[in-house]
């Protein structure tokens, strides 16, 4: 009896890894999934703020501003614009996203220091992800001191004060939702919609209804848009309240077009859609469409399209598969309108890289909604 029971054990378990190497995707999955999220959790989860695009607005320049210059150029977390700026230029710039912080010296900064009295420094920053802001103005308020402390010596404090006037641009509340609202967005919606359209596919693979399509009449253009339509409509409405929940229970105000956002959201939609279609080319079973388009999409949106953390902080190295991802183009420009107000020529980058997704992922769902049968 005892034979015959680890008879029966060793053939199940031998039925298992048979149908484990049967089924590519399934045997994909499980190998590959714990090297991917070490990589990305390893390499492009960095909290740290670098990389920070820096201007300094001198209004009477001195030997202070001309160390602080040279500080902020040798620093490693810095990048210092070269250019002379005027503090309208520098807001300027800030608003169409080349800028991330700007410091204003007043007049008289040297003189104040000499006399030993308190004096007044204005730094500018794009808030609209609060803690990347407040980090960034902790670190130039420390370099500015660093400057100071190293020329009159003595120690690591000073005598007297530098009031540091932070002006948070975007976000004076310093709310969290202002960052997290336009990811979620990108988030949902590309999730959604892909595995929308491949489980639409996928289930009629799996009920043998998708055999009378294929040697129907309809052409292949036809049967991806009466796919992606429904769909398309349910998005819509997502759309709707997503917007409606984060402008009156958020608070998250919409500075810019609100048909600007709907027509670019209409747009990444389609993308996502395509993506969906895509997929289900690749896949047989409604399974497998959730478990590849939930892991291929979620992960790379969270991690590397700025959802989280700006994409100056992730490594170079992991930085070029973010501009692959489509969620990387919509959150900036979403965010761009939403918080910052700007205009269609102040996404108009975004706009169009989304635009070349949507042909690039349409061609390919229409040139294979039509795979060999098995």
């Amino acid at each position: 009896m005892k034979a015959s029971g680890a008879k029966q054990f060793r053939a199940f378990v031998s039925k298992e890894f048979i149908h484990i190497f049967r089924d590519p995707y399934t045997l994909l999955i499980l190998l590959l999934m714990p090297v991917v999220e070490l990589l990305l959790f390893g390499f492009a989860l960095n909290m740290e703020v670098t990389n920070i695009r820096t201007a300094l607005v001198t209004l009477e320049p001195d030997r202070y501003t001309q160390r602080l210059e040279a500080k902020i150029r040798s620093h490693p977390d810095f990048i210092l614009y070269e250019e002379h700026l005027s503090v309208a230029e520098a807001e300027e710039l800030l608003q169409k996203d080349k800028l991330d912080l700007f410091i204003v010296m007043p007049t008289a900064f040297e003189a104040s220091i000499y006399r030993k009295q308190p004096t007044q420094v204005q730094m500018v920053v794009d808030a609209s992800d609060p803690n990347a802001g407040e980090i960034r103005v902790s670190y130039a308020s420390a370099l500015l001191q660093s400057v100071v402390v190293e020329d009159i010596g003595g120690g690591s404090q000073l005598p007297y004060s530098i009031e540091v006037n932070s002006r948070m641009l975007y976000n004076p509340m310093m709310k969290s939702s202002y960052n997290f609202v336009p990811g979620i967005m990108g988030l949902v919606l590309i999730v959604l919609c892909t595995i929308m359209t491949s489980v639409s596919i996928a289930r009629e693979k799996e009920r043998g209804s998708m055999e009378l399509l294929l040697v129907s009449p309809v052409h292949a253009t036809t049967m991806v848009l009466a796919k992606a339509v429904p769909y398309f409509v349910v998005s819509l409405i997502n759309i709707a309240s997503i917007l409606i929940l984060s402008y009156f229970v958020l608070g998250v105000p919409i500075r810019g077009s609100l048909l600007l956002i709907i027509l670019v959201t209409m747009l990444y939609v389609l993308v996502a859609l395509a993506i969906g279609l895509a997929i289900s080319s690749l896949v047989s079973q409604q399974r497998d469409a959730v478990v590849v388009s939930g892991f291929g999409m979620m992960m790379p949106t969270i991690l590397l399209t700025g959802m989280l953390f700006p994409l100056a902080n992730i490594p170079a190295a992991l930085r070029w598969i973010s501009y692959l991802v489509p969620a990387t183009y919509y959150i900036g420009a979403t965010r761009k309108v939403m918080i910052q107000g700007l205009s269609f020529m102040g996404i108009w980058q975004e706009v169009l890289a989304l635009a070349l997704f949507a042909v690039l992922m349409l061609t390919i769902a229409i040139v294979s909604i039509r795979p060999r049968l098995k």
